[in-house]
């Protein structure tokens, strides 16, 4: 525990935390919440290029189905990052202190 202390007590060290979050501008959340949207706007196109397709504007079946397949991806990965966070969470939530 000690050695734990002695950690805390190096000069820099929690002061340099909060200056990468500074220099980077942009909080944990925020990033989440970026990445959600981002898989949101590749959802909606997927959604639009499919609508495109059924209504005669777009003949390309490829151009659909890549829509589709980046949407697909995307959201998987989302879901993967999700799941990994919950893992840590349960993880820390374990430990003892």
């Amino acid at each position: 525990m000690d050695q734990i202390r002695s950690i805390g007590q190096i000069p820099g060290l929690v002061e340099g935390q909060s200056q990468v979050q500074k220099k980077s501008g942009t909080s944990f959340a925020e990033a989440v919440k970026k990445a959600i949207e981002e898989v949101s706007q590749v959802q909606n196109e997927a959604e639009k290029a499919i609508q495109s397709f059924a209504k005669g504007e777009v003949r390309d079946v490829h151009t659909v189905v890549l829509a589709m397949e980046k949407a697909d991806v995307s959201l998987q990965v989302l879901l993967q990052v999700r799941n990994k966070l919950l893992n840590a969470y349960e993880e820390i939530m374990r430990m003892q202190v």
